[in-house]
């Protein structure tokens, strides 16, 4: 589809979102964790002055300065009495904190949240408009000393301190961390982003040797090979996949073109054998004997059906339809049916034998197997010299079908060439008298197709042909 974006950047932007999202996320956990720490670290100090400042007032003590954070002393009806610390310069926004409860334990304390407004002669101040935590604990009396420094009568109270926690110090640490994040976030997202094109680019490269290979292999140029990468990796085990495919391929077409052209050859006789017949017959047809010359036309058409009936049915024969109803044979019915259709046709000079005393019943299409055993059959006639054995059995593993002629043999180089298409191991004889070269070819695919096996086994003499099918 035009406008989809390619497998390679796809990738880069997908690793690159969910880099940005987990560092996103990361960052966030980050500051809330740090700006909390430094909280925590505030309100722990407060709370150590606010019991500082408490204990003073309680014993008396002259203490000049609290000034490292603000703080303020409230009498019992929630009066602001003092304030320390920057807070000299500041007032409360809104209400004060409340003051100590009546009956409150000695160790009360209080967590509230405080307004600072603006003072007039300090309106730059720090503080102004922020809030802050206020921890507070309680004194029951508030000594002070006087403008000479001479402690004067204790005011009775219960008197409350609070001690501001201020954020300035999280807030720091997050104008410290905060650019580095918003720099580094995008940026780390990005690298991871660009490292994804580069690894996704260089793993997809032998994808494109392979893609541009494949486009380069045409009909006729199935000799070409994709190249394989040394990682040994699923694209390796790809490519020697694609390899070994356009193997079978080229394999496939170069039977296609032999089977093509042994084709033509075989029809070629017949039809060139009718025509001669015919434009003779026609030429001189008052010197033409009829009857001999039909006899002879018939025979080449007998011979062209028998080609294309063969010719169809290796062509028809990957197709599951064809094969007809599977069911229980038995071979030895089969070799029976055929002996008692071939022996009138034989007369006196062959002899045709079964050797099949019990039943061997096998899976399979009758059909087929008929087909399969009238083929070894008509090729057992034509070399035999005197006699011809069928015989069937059942083993251990399976049944066993042979047909034996005493003619001359299959010589053992040629034992696996003869099952292929068009193959005549005399090339002198007559291809009247001989078979179309086809029958073999049929015999063994059908074993094949039966999950079973067809070779040309040792015999002292003649030929032997052996089918293993495995048992119903």
């Amino acid at each position: 589809m035009p406008g989809r974006l390619s497998t390679r950047l796809r990738t880069s932007l997908a690793a690159g979102l969910a880099a940005l999202l987990l560092l996103g996320v990361g960052a966030w956990w980050l500051r809330g964790h740090m700006y909390d720490a430094q909280l925590e670290a505030a309100e722990a100090d407060a709370q150590a002055q606010a019991r500082e400042i408490s204990s003073g007032y309680k014993h008396g003590q002259q203490l000049a300065d609290y000034g490292r954070l603000p703080y303020l002393v409230l009498d019992s009806d929630g009066r602001v009495l003092t304030m320390g610390g920057p807070l000299t310069t500041q007032h409360l926004a809104g209400d004060p904190p409340a003051a100590v409860p009546k009956l409150a334990p000695d160790d009360w304390q209080s967590v509230q949240r405080v307004a600072i407004g603006p003072a007039g002669e300090a309106a730059a101040n720090r503080y102004s408009g922020r809030t802050f935590t206020a921890l507070g604990s309680w004194s029951p009396l508030l000594r002070q000393n006087d403008e000479n420094g001479q402690p004067v009568k204790p005011v009775v109270g219960p008197f409350t301190v609070y001690v501001l926690a201020t954020p300035f110090a999280a807030e720091a640490s997050l104008h410290t961390i905060d650019p580095v994040l918003q720099v580094g976030v995008p940026a780390a997202a990005l690298l991871v982003a660009l490292t994804a094109w580069a690894a996704t680019s260089r793993a997809l490269r032998p994808v494109e040797a392979i893609r541009a290979e494949l486009a380069e292999i045409g009909e006729h140029r199935l000799d070409r090979r994709v190249p394989v990468p040394p990682a040994g990796d699923e694209l390796t085990r790809m490519a020697r996949t694609t390899n070994a495919t356009l193997d079978r391929l080229e394999r496939s077409a170069v039977q296609q073109q032999r089977f093509v052209a042994d084709a033509s050859h075989e029809l070629r006789s017949p039809i060139a054998a009718l025509r001669t017949n015919l434009e003779v017959s026609l030429a001189h047809p008052d010197r033409t004997d009829w009857p001999a010359t039909t006899r002879e036309a018939l025979t080449s058409v007998e011979r062209l059906q028998q080609l294309t009936e063969d010719l169809l049915f290796l062509a028809r024969g990957a197709h599951p339809a064809t094969a007809g109803r599977l069911t229980t044979v038995d071979l030895s019915a089969v070799l029976r049916e055929l002996a008692d259709q071939y022996r009138p046709g034989l007369g006196a000079r062959l002899a045709l034998r079964v050797d099949a005393p019990e039943a061997v019943p096998v899976r399979g299409s009758r059909i087929r197997l008929h087909r399969l055993v009238r083929n070894l059959l008509d090729n057992a006639r034509r070399h035999a010299s005197a006699e011809v054995v069928l015989s069937a059995r059942r083993t251990a593993h399976g049944c066993v079908l042979e047909v034996r002629d005493d003619g001359p043999g299959v010589p053992p180089e040629d034992r696996e060439r003869i099952f292929e298409p068009f193959t005549r191991l005399d090339e002198a004889r007559s291809r009247d008298s001989g078979g179309s070269g086809l029958g073999l070819a049929i015999a063994a695919d059908i074993a094949t197709r039966h999950g079973g096996t067809l070779r040309v086994a040792h015999a002292p003499r003649g030929a032997r042909f052996v089918l293993e099918l495995p048992p119903a």
